[in-house]
């Protein structure tokens, strides 16, 4: 069993209490600071060669409210068009193609003073990926999510763009990575939030991997802006035998 792994368990470990760290806001500071936390753990299940389902829970601070903020959700994704050439032994199935196309649902409760908001998300996406050469892999994510806030229908357009590069030094595997998000909004009618995000990806085997990155957001229509994030993202990743 690779749960006896001396090396997965001490890498769980620390994964483990680095979320539990980042768990309560930046460095002590209230939930109004200008710097944030933002733990999140995502599991994606590989139900067949072309199609898997990403399930995930995330906790943000600052994104949306200068209130903490929570989300749960899945996302089913379908793979097209497979790289003829392998460009590298990923951990993540799915940047073995050129296209994924998927759609989910998330939910987001955001705590405040006079009450929790509410909000149910459903998600439409496709992400066509390319490999220009060395090695980088580059993905523009399109995403348009269809929003009900306390009853009050929204829409959002995001597009992101993310660009990776793996470095292997002996057995040891990391991929720093860039990427740019812009946001439309139905009822603002305005490219009204931006985000920019720098980080590192750290796979153990075939089984985890740690994300951690930091991130910049500007938002026209929030109520705390800007905001500065330091994230930690744990993936886990379950194959079909």
């Amino acid at each position: 069993m690779f749960i006896c792994d001396s090396k997965l368990s001490y890498f769980i470990r620390i994964t483990l209490g680095l979320l539990l760290l980042t768990s309560g806001h930046a460095f002590g500071q209230s939930s109004s600071a200008a710097t944030e936390m933002w733990p999140a753990v995502h599991a994606t299940f590989d139900v067949k060669p072309r199609i898997g389902v990403q399930a995930f829970f995330e906790k943000h601070n600052g994104e949306d409210a200068s209130l903490s903020q929570w989300k749960v959700g899945a996302i089913v994704s379908y793979r097209m068009s497979r790289i003829l050439t392998k460009h590298r032994d990923d951990i993540d199935n799915e940047n073995e193609y050129n296209l994924a196309v998927g759609g989910g649902y998330e939910f987001v409760q955001t705590n405040q003073t006079n009450g929790a908001k509410r909000e149910h998300r459903v998600m439409v996406q496709t992400t066509p990926k390319y490999i220009p050469g060395g090695g980088v892999l580059l993905q523009d994510r399109s995403r348009a999510e269809f929003r009900w806030v306390d009853g009050v229908y929204d829409f959002r357009y995001r597009n992101k763009l993310t660009a990776d590069r793996m470095f292997k030094t002996s057995k040891f595997r990391f991929t720093p990575y860039a990427s740019g998000e812009l946001f439309w909004d139905r009822n603002h009618h305005a490219w009204n939030e931006n985000q920019y995000a720098f980080g590192v990806k750290l796979p153990y085997k075939k089984l985890l991997m740690l994300d951690t990155y930091y991130l910049r957001q500007n938002c026209t229509t929030c109520s705390q802006d800007p905001v500065s994030a330091f994230g930690v993202t744990v993936n886990f990743y379950f194959r079909r035998k």
